[in-house]
């Protein structure tokens, strides 16, 4: 009875494991096939810089040709980081822009004071009597 029962659990082992292999592969194993750009793929593994088409075919992937067509099908990973790494520059970009402006509007601002200050000077009093205070 247990020995029956060992054979149908290896028998349908052995049946439902290459089902199953088929519908999950590991792509990151370096043993697995990988098809090469503007070719098909049968195990759905696609070289570094292809994405796999609804065809089935490997197409290299393009990240930065428009908006729509990055929003509108799944992305690899390599798209993502290269996005976030662009949008990453472009707001350090911008934040960068902004302190080198507010550091030019105070430069001026300083410049235009010391230039006020140098223009209309206070008249300084020569005669030695302070006003206010008592002489001794």
């Amino acid at each position: 009875m247990l020995a029956n029962l060992m054979t149908a659990f290896l028998l349908a082992h052995l049946i439902l494991l290459p089902w199953e292999a088929s519908a999950s592969v590991n792509c990151s194993n370096p043993l697995t096939d990988v098809a090469a750009c503007g070719r098909f793929s049968a195990n759905g593994c696609c070289a570094k810089g292809c994405i796999r088409n609804p065809r089935g075919r490997c197409v290299s992937e393009q990240c930065t040709d428009t908006w729509s067509p990055w929003l509108s099908r799944p992305v690899t990973m390599s798209c993502y980081f290269h996005w976030f790494l662009v949008i990453f520059a472009g707001s350090i970009t911008m934040v960068m822009t902004v302190l080198v402006l507010c550091n030019v509007g105070f430069e001026v601002r300083r410049h235009l004071r010391q230039r006020r200050h140098r223009r209309f000077r206070p008249f300084r009093d020569l005669s030695g009597i302070s006003i206010g205070s008592t002489q001794c």
